[in-house]
């Protein structure tokens, strides 16, 4: 039942913008590796370098995706009163983790390892991006089988390039329950948050570390941090100690700090250009940062009734219908991009001319396809929530911006 201005205390919050922001993030991951796919190796870089400042940070989605991890995977966690354990225990949280993001994880592998195997034309390397997936043996199948490929920079990027992010997001569930609130109940949100974030860094800079992204930790615990934030406020609202908490002086302050954080992205890539084309991580972290920034906003605001212009941006129902299929998205479009360039190559059209066919018909024709995989296969996954979020987007009722339930076992990711 929504409740957007009355949320009740300690009933779980579901906040459907976050729906929306996830299916931005998975898109702007889509146009990305089409970008990346379109011709042959770096074709697209060197012929429309006007497009990477545009197109080129895409994978920018992919931090973006862990910090909302964190954020909605913590909103159960805080709106409990047994001292910041995960609902049911560990193993009932890791059975439901398992059941929600695995079995779609396996078909979309088991697929498109026989796709590589016995399609010719993804069988053999073109000089295309698609040959950073190839060869596929069994050390890069078993791997990728159990979610430990980020650990062999070998196996990372092969079969299925954005896999890589899901092992992470798995092994992190883990880490939750076993280090992270621990860490929580014993040093608080704010100190391990800051430790884990410390921790990233450092490891970032030690190259030795870059395939498996440490620093996605505490890019969770950004996230995780965010939600305490959020449900804080909602508590201090309900017993009427954010009156302070006017919509003009919580907007002016928050905007404010959504500048800044922009404008020292915008500086810190400026300076060192060159590096952060290089490396990855400060352009995540930093986006990490400013993702929980933006979460910690608009959960502030929702909460108390403040509901911005953005929460209802992405509360759209074509944006929320696009975070449903978001998962399917991550797991099916790359190696469908791959196969579309792979058909076009034969044409021989200029990189502009492949680009915008490409964006024109073998995107549109991959987003059927992982909606049909959605519909067949995720479907069949999703938990509660994600469950009641697709029968609002099918009716035709107005989609609230926030909701709370009752306390139910399902968690709320991807």
């Amino acid at each position: 039942m929504p409740l957007p201005h009355q949320p009740r205390e300690n009933a779980r919050l579901e906040f459907t913008y976050l729906d929306g922001l996830r299916g931005l993030a998975a898109f702007a991951v889509v146009f990305h590796h089409t970008y990346l796919f379109t011709g042959l190796t770096d074709a697209a870089k060197t012929d429309m370098p006007w497009m990477r400042p545009i197109i080129g940070w895409g994978y920018l989605g992919v931090p973006l995706f862990i910090v909302l991890s964190g954020y909605v995977l913590m909103l159960p966690v805080m709106t409990r009163s047994d001292g910041y354990r995960v609902p049911g225990g560990f193993w009932k949280f890791i059975w439901r983790r398992a059941r929600r993001i695995l079995p779609p994880y396996w078909a979309a592998l088991v697929l498109f390892a026989l796709v590589v195997l016995f399609v010719p034309v993804m069988h053999n390397p073109h000089g295309t991006q698609w040959d950073t997936k190839l060869p596929m043996g069994w050390g890069a199948f078993l791997t990728h089988l159990f979610l430990v490929h980020d650990f062999f920079p070998t196996y990372i990027g092969k079969i299925n390039g954005p896999m890589w992010s899901v092992a992470i997001e798995w092994q992190i569930y883990f880490l939750m329950a076993l280090l992270i609130l621990p860490m929580w109940r014993l040093l608080g949100g704010w100190v391990t948050t800051t430790v884990l974030v410390a921790a990233g860094l450092w490891m970032g800079v030690e190259n030795r570390y870059a395939s498996m992204h440490p620093w996605f930790v505490g890019l969770f615990a950004i996230g995780m941090l965010a939600a305490a934030i959020t449900v804080r406020a909602r508590d201090a609202h309900l017993a009427g100690r954010l009156r302070f908490l006017a919509p003009r002086w919580t907007g002016w302050v928050t905007g404010a700090l959504v500048v800044a954080a922009t404008a020292a992205m915008v500086l810190m890539f400026a300076s060192r250009r060159l590096y952060f084309q290089q490396q990855t991580w400060p352009s995540e972290i930093s986006i990490g940062v400013l993702s929980g920034i933006v979460l910690t906003w608009l959960g502030v605001a929702a909460v108390t009734g403040h509901h911005t212009w953005l929460s209802r941006f992405l509360a759209w129902r074509p944006f929320v219908l696009a975070g449903l299929v978001s998962y399917s998205v991550y797991l099916f479009h790359s190696p469908l991009l791959a196969l579309g360039n792979l058909l076009l190559l034969p044409l021989g059209l200029s990189t502009k001319w492949q680009f915008l066919v490409m964006v024109v018909v073998v995107v549109p024709v991959t987003i059927a396809l992982c909606v049909g995989f959605w519909w067949l296969v995720e479907r069949n996954f999703l938990n509660q929530r994600q469950r009641h979020a697709a029968a609002e987007v099918a009716s035709r009722e107005p989609i609230p911006t926030v909701e709370t339930v009752q306390p139910a076992g399902g968690s709320t990711v991807r």
